[in-house]
């Protein structure tokens, strides 16, 4: 992770005051070329190479560069022209002005030194800058700014949007780079999530694997909910919290027991002030990478309302059991930050939510309960699916160690599982397809070769089980006016013979490896190293059918599901090979 600036402080003027900036965690793997994240972060081996080079740039013939030296060359121009603006004026605005020809799309806000001191006097406080600012000071500028921008962004009414996507209340982000998903109904942006169509919030859950600070709160804050209540779970973090936010900042950092394991979940939870909760799963990390030119996706729940005073214990659930399962995967973490939530979360009407809960949780599970993974997920469908024909489509964004052929374990545990249903005999072999991009499909993306950069399969684990290729599928995704955004989205259906229906259909932050979904035993008993979450949408329950339509015919009824993708899926050629991190080391 590279650490975001926190400590921007702002003079009487409006201007930035001095800042010190804070080392990027890449290092020489650094492979950013945006010119605002050289303003906000110091790369000291580009320093160095600087004072070595003089007036020409040119890469002395001994240095090992660990990326290419096209993307070397450019990061060194940049570091340049900051220091020549740097030199010309003595302030630091001069840095600003050189990155002003930007759009303001990639502005980063990064909340001010003293929005940590609940009780300051000068700038900014806990509650937003004092009267006499009249929004002048620079913080405030960036702020509207970035504010600006995400407004700019929603073209759509969040109403019209849950009314479009109802009753699937499945979401994919927008893309900074393709207008069209900024129209689209059934797209949307982290700030629309705190939009006041859902409720005037009051405070929030973050549980997430990445989390870049300054980013985070400038979500809350372009929506004018600063310094509101959060409670973060995460695992990485750029920035070393401490107490440094306790006036509104709850915070814990997850560390798996395995060292193979993380910390994977992408959920958040919303309470408002007339005591509703809404629910939303994603697989996002809370960085900005990821909701700019990345294919996301989110399930929002419907309105949870407050139950009554005197309801008893177990009230509130759905015939889907998501309550008791959500407060069940929370308890697990055994977590004192976590037990207001737990009792927000009691006090709510969930009967509206008709998808299952689908969760990881670290550890050696035993089969007579079949509460996680790949073991929730059979239980699931094995109850209600009725329908058995047809292949799978696994779509993700990164592939574990399936083992040396396909039988070890993508055919054996996890076919089984993606085929599960309430009929014993099939009516035809099942079959799995697996989509995950390309470097073809890399390379043309809207950031190139950097839009991989949330892919991390690498050559070394492929290496171990190329059989795989002959599973895949490249990334194609024309008709929601994304193939040219990474898929960072995980997603899993099982897909009728015709193409005309699906199954089921199931979003998660699991992507396709043992970790996630879990490795079972000779016993019986369940591996699992990540935590992870998920929901299972189910045709049965949600729109009482025995499919999703996907078109709208006179053979098929029901409101149309879209998939993240295009159909039919794209096997790879003989010359595709599949993208790996690797490429930009």
């Amino acid at each position: 992770m590279i650490k975001i600036q926190m400590d921007i402080s702002t003079s009487n003027d409006g201007g930035r005051a001095k800042r010190s900036k804070m080392e990027c965690n890449f290092g020489e793997r650094c492979y950013r070329k945006k010119p605002e994240h050289f303003e906000e972060y110091t790369h000291s081996h580009l320093n160095e190479l600087l004072k070595q080079m003089g007036d020409k740039i040119v890469i002395p013939p001994n240095y090992k560069s660990k990326i290419s030296q096209q993307t070397l060359i450019e990061q060194l121009e940049i570091v340049r022209k900051f220091r020549k603006s740097k030199n010309e004026s003595n302030n630091s605005s001069a840095i600003s002005n050189s990155s002003s020809k930007e759009s303001t799309s990639s502005l980063r806000y990064s909340p001010p030194k003293d929005l940590a001191n609940k009780e300051t006097g000068k700038g900014h406080s806990n509650n937003g800058c004092k009267n006499d600012c009249q929004k002048n000071c620079s913080q405030c500028k960036m702020l509207e700014n970035y504010k600006q921008d995400a407004l700019n962004k929603m073209k759509v009414s969040v109403k019209q949007k849950m009314e479009a996507v109802h009753p699937y209340n499945i979401f994919l982000t927008t893309v900074k780079d393709s207008p069209k998903t900024h129209e689209e109904l059934t797209s949307i942006s982290f700030p629309e999530l705190l939009d006041p169509y859902f409720g005037e919030l009051e405070s929030s859950l973050q549980i997430n694997f990445m989390v870049e600070l300054g980013f985070l709160l400038a979500q809350y804050g372009i929506m004018g909910y600063k310094c509101k209540p959060l409670t973060l779970l995460y695992g990485q973090c750029d920035f070393e919290l401490g107490d440094k936010f306790k006036h509104f900042l709850t915070h814990a950092k997850v560390v798996p027991p395995s060292s193979f394991g993380s910390h994977h979940t992408k959920m958040m939870a919303f309470c408002y002030k007339d005591k509703s909760v809404r629910i939303v799963v994603s697989t996002a990390n809370l960085v900005e990478e990821d909701w700019l030119n990345r294919t996301q996706g989110l399930w929002i729940s419907p309105k949870c309302p407050p139950l009554p005073p005197d309801s008893d214990t177990g009230a509130g659930d759905s015939i889907t059991n998501f309550k008791r399962d959500l407060l069940q995967y929370l308890s697990s973490y055994k977590l004192s930050e976590l037990q207001p939530w737990l009792e927000i979360l009691r006090a709510v009407d969930m009967s509206a939510v008709k998808v299952f809960f689908i969760a990881s949780v670290p550890g050696t599970h035993t089969t007579y309960r079949n509460d996680w993974g790949q073991l929730k997920m059979s239980k699931i469908l094995s109850e209600q699916i009725v329908q058995n024909d047809g292949k799978v489509i696994a779509q993700c964004s990164s592939i574990g160690s399936l083992g040396p052929n396909p039988s070890s374990w993508l055919q054996g545990d996890m076919l089984s599982v993606f085929t599960s249903s309430k009929r014993k005999g099939i009516s035809s072999a099942p079959h799995m397809v697996l989509i995950y991009p390309s470097f073809t499909c890399i390379s043309k993306s809207y950031d190139s070769l950097l839009g991989g950069g949330c892919l991390p399969y690498s050559k070394k684990t492929h290496a171990k089980q190329e059989w795989l290729v002959s599973f895949l599928c490249d990334w194609n995704s024309e008709k929601r006016h994304r193939t040219r955004a990474p898929p960072h989205i995980k997603s899993y259906c099982r897909l009728s013979p015709d193409e005309k229906k699906i199954y089921y259909f199931v979003l998660t932050s699991a992507n396709m490896s043992k970790a996630a979904w879990g490795q079972r035993a000779k016993s019986g008993s369940l591996n699992i190293l990540s935590y992870e979450a998920g929901v299972l949408l189910v045709p049965q329950i949600l729109i009482g059918q025995d499919y999703f339509p996907l078109v709208n015919d006179e053979e098929t009824t029901g409101k149309i599901f879209s998939l993240p993708y295009d159909l039919p899926v794209v096997p790879y050629s003989y010359s595709d090979v599949p993208w790996f991190i690797d490429n930009l080391m």
